[in-house]
């Protein structure tokens, strides 16, 4: 049987000058849609909030610090095998970075924005 990982961030960015108000019901949503429609465990959805939800009392928050981010795609990612079901999903702030490869003349990368 095939897994189904995934990791779900969710970036409201409270008391911030930049909060957004809804990325963590795009993050509940997406994963009412993964369990419901298919087939994931619960216990394979990863979930990084800025917030706490009251919906799911049971549930410890993880920040979604880049550190906190990258630790939980690398667990994913240490996890799998061929043919495997994999979803990054994030719902918060993005950005563009220059790269920092000196070779490359004015290449521009997208990025998401974790919390700090």
């Amino acid at each position: 049987m095939y897994k189904r990982l995934a990791v779900l961030v969710g970036c409201n960015y409270p008391s911030t000058h930049f909060r957004l108000r809804g990325c963590i019901n795009d993050v509940v949503d997406m994963r009412n849609l993964l369990l419901e429609k298919f087939g994931f465990h619960p216990n394979d959805v990863r979930i990084l909030i800025d917030e706490p939800l009251a919906a799911w009392s049971d549930f410890t928050t993880v920040i979604p610090t880049g550190a906190n981010i990258k630790a939980a795609l690398n667990k994913m990612v240490d996890q799998i095998e061929p043919g495997d079901v994999l979803v990054f999903y994030f719902s918060g702030h993005g950005t563009v970075v220059s790269s920092l490869d000196t070779g490359d003349a004015c290449i521009e990368h997208e990025a998401i924005v974790p919390v700090i």
